[in-house]
């Protein structure tokens, strides 16, 4: 039976003369590529650690158009957006609230369009436009180095991952996740994850975990630590007040919370009135900061959490560089406090 490459599992949505072209890209480009973007009647274009690329009908990548460039009709576009939504649209109505679909095989797809609305909120979307197609990859082994900085002799610490979009979070959990569960260090920790998105789970195995899929993370989180007793609860993307409070809940029954979020440095950390507010409870022992998309998956810094909100708020050590010294370079950020 023939085994899809990671690549080849996004490129399945995609109708067939798109798909075929692009199947025929070298394993050189394929193994690199983060995401496939269809545009209606535009150029298909990847995005690589360097750069956007364009495909020629020959299947070659390309930077200029030189008038063999694979092109998305609005019919094509229709057709992907109906393949990654497996003909339902309705039944993956609460996801393109958000803008998103995520496909069987665990990967994601992100929509652009014209948004309906009702009282302030959106509903849904219609007349599609673009589609953002990532590609998930399974990097098994490349979490050890993160398992190493969260444990500390005796157990694991509560972490937040964080790093800019396609710097590696979602792969990082997941392969955490199959650790912790299946022995790594020499021991099985019972966790549990809550993935909202389908993404976490989607996509290769999460060993001995007790997943919670298609749940929203304050529901999930709560459930979990009171259904499920793990030693350890995973999701992805951390971000509304809601979502802090269910983690300062959860770690209040002793249980660890490991979490991602979309920041690259401590200041754009505390801009995020929720993420501040969870330092500030003392919900992350960690804060654990990847050096970007063009090295997914790699630490850049890992800090305590306390010493991150000490150093806005109370005047305390800068930790900007990785290191303990005076003349903090966060700024004193006040509007990030809020209530939870």
């Amino acid at each position: 039976m023939e085994v899809l490459t990671e690549f080849a599992k996004a490129a399945v949505y995609l109708p067939e003369e798109l798909k075929d072209a692009v199947l025929m890209l070298p394993d050189s480009i394929t193994s690199s590529v983060q995401e496939i973007r269809l545009r209606a009647d535009a150029p298909v274009s990847l995005s690589l650690p360097d750069g956007e690329w364009m495909v020629s009908m020959s299947g070659n990548p390309v930077l200029q158009d030189n008038g063999d460039i694979l092109f998305c009709s609005r019919d094509q576009l229709d057709e992907c957006f109906m393949k990654l939504c497996e003909y339902s649209v309705h039944s993956h109505q609460q996801e393109l609230r958000a803008g998103y679909i995520t496909a069987a095989n665990g990967c994601r797809a992100g929509i652009a369009g014209t948004a309906v609305a009702e009282n302030g909120k959106v509903v849904s979307y219609r007349g599609i436009t673009s589609i953002c197609l990532r590609v998930a990859r399974v990097h098994d082994g490349c979490a050890k180095e993160l398992m190493s900085a969260l444990w500390n002799g005796c157990r694991i610490q509560s972490a937040l991952v964080c790093g800019e979009p396609s710097s590696g979070k979602t792969s990082l959990l997941r392969d955490l996740a199959r650790l912790l569960s299946t022995g790594g260090r020499g021991r099985r920790w019972k966790t549990s994850v809550v993935d909202e998105r389908g993404e976490l789970s989607g996509n290769g195995s999460l060993g001995l975990c007790d997943v919670l899929k298609n749940c929203p993370k304050a529901i999930g989180i709560q459930q979990a630590v009171r259904c499920l007793a793990p030693d350890i609860v995973i999701f992805d993307e951390l971000g509304t007040t809601e979502e802090t409070r269910a983690v300062i809940e959860g770690l209040n029954s002793g249980v660890a919370a490991i979490s991602s979020a979309h920041c690259r440095d401590p200041e754009s950390l505390l801009r995020r009135p929720p993420l501040a507010a969870a330092l500030e409870s003392g919900a992350f022992e960690l804060v654990i900061f990847l050096e970007g998309r063009h090295t997914p998956g790699r630490l850049s810094r890992i800090m305590k959490a306390g010493d991150i909100y000490a150093a806005a708020y109370r005047g305390g050590p800068d930790l900007s560089c990785g290191e303990l010294y005076r003349n903090s370079g966060i700024s004193r950020i006040e509007s990030a406090r809020i209530s939870v």
